[in-house]
């Protein structure tokens, strides 16, 4: 698997669109996290009652609930890990486009090994994603934190976890795509398009089916946002807050990941490349 991971990162050392396409998802990532406490400082100084907006920050970004509210966000289904999602696609794409599988094959690597270098580019991509969330966690964290104890700071930090799964899984589901549609362009209209169709299944069919719909399920580790400090229930307000990760919940999100991934293969290995 190492020397899979080698050749594949080889390819990409000159490859300058890839390392645009990486920088500039870590800086929207890095820009939607830090931008959020700026936007909350703005609007406490345009408000008139800033202490207000002072104390709402305090309770979004304290330990050890930080690490839920940003995984929760930035695994956010319409949002910036889409952009993970079109470097994988381009990635996979390319492969078919320009032949470089064929190149591969004819060398001596099989589709077996093809396959496994794209699956250790989707765990790369996964661990430096929650790399920035675990830094940016951090710095905030520390910030905005009145406790900074080793079980505050550490505490939760499970749901970066769960954020690793959900991106793999996610990435995995792209992997699958591109495998199967092979061109750039409809790769992208079938993912954009899924991207819409889920969501018109999920509000047609019964409660009961709609969490086990494909993303749905990619996206159901981390539900909701939480803090221990608003968990107050009145006749206005009596929503339950996640507390945990569900083992159910991760349990059909790798299931649908090993869906996309035994499927890529059986493609690949049925498909004359």
């Amino acid at each position: 698997m190492i020397r899979l991971l080698k050749i594949e990162l080889q390819k990409y050392l000159n490859y300058r669109a890839f390392w645009l396409m990486i920088g500039f998802y870590a800086a929207l990532l890095a820009v939607m996290i830090f931008g959020i406490p700026g936007l909350i400082d703005y609007i406490a100084e345009k408000s008139g009652e800033p202490s207000k907006f002072r104390i709402f920050k305090a309770i979004v970004f304290n330990f050890p609930d930080i690490w839920q509210n940003i995984s929760f966000v930035a695994s956010a289904r319409f949002f910036i890990k889409i952009v993970l999602g079109i470097i994988i696609i381009i990635l996979v794409t390319n492969e078919f486009q320009f032949l470089t599988i064929r190149s591969n094959i004819i060398s001596g690597l099989d589709k077996r090994d093809f396959l496994l270098s794209k699956i250790g580019m989707i765990v790369l991509l996964s661990i430096f994603s929650t790399l920035v969330i675990f830094i940016s966690g951090l710095y905030l964290g520390f910030t905005n934190s009145v406790s900074k104890s080793l079980t505050d700071v550490f505490g939760k930090m499970i749901f970066l976890l769960g954020y690793f799964i959900e991106i793999f899984s996610y990435l995995s589901f792209c992997l699958l795509l591109s495998v199967i549609f092979k061109k750039t362009g409809i790769t992208f209209i079938v993912h954009f398009v899924y991207f819409i169709i889920e969501p018109i299944l999920d509000f047609n069919l019964n409660d009961k089916i709609t969490p086990y719909l494909p993303l749905n399920a990619i996206n159901g580790i981390i539900k909701t946002p939480n803090t221990s400090l608003i968990k107050v229930k009145g006749p206005d307000f009596n929503f339950d807050f996640q507390e945990v990760i569900s083992l159910t919940d991760v349990g059909l999100c790798l299931g649908y990941t090993l869906i996309f991934i035994v499927t890529s293969y059986l493609i690949l290995k049925r498909r004359d490349i």
